[in-house]
């Protein structure tokens, strides 16, 4: 009998502790994963979330950069850490690609995964150097189908959402480029700069400031429509119908953190979405700011997942 009363006991004790650690959260170093390269298009928006989750609740927060294979060496770790609520990620719509290019990872975002927010979302864009002579989208098909394959394109790495952009824009404009992939995306506008590609498939966030600076032209960008930051250039799709690519950004922790420990960050996540410096900052990055609730993230892995099973053998893409 004292040993069911013990029992009993301990079973009240633990209903008890998740509610004060949820109350608690933030606790100890929250470390927030991204999957790529320090520097990289993410950087922007974790800095962005983290510092504002700190200010919000007194919190540590630090971001940790874990490249490779894609995102997919950041992706395994978040998914077997502690579900305490002390490590999140945070990563770019590549994580609807890596079950088609990984398959034998045998990852699901969904299942394996604790969705939390769809926090923001950026077009990517088609740049060249200031100097180059390619004039525009058409000018550019023109060219490459006058030599195929000789033209080529930088992109943060095999199976990134901006590697994915380029092979679309070659399957729609039915042509051949050759893609040369760096380690993550400032090393691929090196690349740019010294001349040993020709442009870059790159998000909007990473390639405003050199275009501010004169150094690069965009010729296009992703999004159905052109984009307030850059009202001249046009959307890929004036040229090639259908043609759609941005990068979105989602908030993800381990399986099974305690819905109590959900909910009070998800509670903080409303009321950053609402602080107005944060959206400006956002918005003078050429970023969308979202930060929904978790559905909204699980809508957009219920689409694109699929998708990209289909599209990328379509596409021919094979990881070495």
């Amino acid at each position: 009998m004292a040993s069911g009363l013990l029992r009993s006991l301990l079973l009240v004790v633990g209903l008890l502790a998740t509610p004060a650690m949820a109350q608690d959260w933030p606790t100890g170093t929250i470390r927030l994963i991204v999957p790529f390269t320090a520097g990289g298009p993410v950087d922007f928006p974790a800095r962005l979330l983290i510092d504002r989750l700190a200010t919000q609740t007194k919190g540590v927060f630090i971001i940790e950069n874990r490249a490779g294979a894609g995102g997919s060496v950041g992706l395994q770790s978040v998914v077997q850490s502690d579900p305490d609520g002390r490590t999140l990620l945070l990563t770019t719509s590549s994580i609807a690609m890596v079950p088609s290019i990984y398959p034998k990872l045998n990852f699901d975002p969904v299942r394996d995964l604790t969705l939390l927010s769809l926090v923001t979302e950026v077009p990517i864009s088609i740049a060249v150097r200031s100097d180059s002579p390619i004039k525009d989208i058409n000018d550019l098909i023109a060219k490459a189908k006058a030599a195929p394959g000789k033209i080529t394109f930088g992109s943060g790495g095999v199976g990134t959402g901006n590697h994915l952009a380029g092979e679309l824009f070659k399957k729609m404009a039915s042509v051949s480029l050759q893609h040369i992939p760096y380690r993550g995306t400032s090393q691929s506008l090196t690349g740019l700069y010294a001349k040993d590609i020709d442009m870059v498939f790159v998000s909007a966030v990473e390639i405003m400031p050199h275009v501010r600076d004169g150094n690069v032209r965009v010729l296009g960008v992703g999004t159905p429509n052109r984009i307030p930051e850059l009202p001249d250039v046009p959307a890929v799709s004036e040229v090639l119908p259908g043609y759609a690519m941005t990068n979105w950004y989602g908030l993800f922790g381990p399986k099974n953190i305690a819905p109590a420990i959900v909910e009070r960050i998800r509670t903080e996540i409303r009321t950053a979405k609402d602080d107005a410096v944060l959206k400006e900052k956002a918005a003078g990055a050429g970023m969308t700011l979202q930060l929904t609730e978790p559905d909204k993230l699980r809508e957009r892995l219920d689409v694109e997942v699929p998708r990209w099973k289909q599209l990328i053998p379509e596409i021919g893409l094979k990881v070495e």
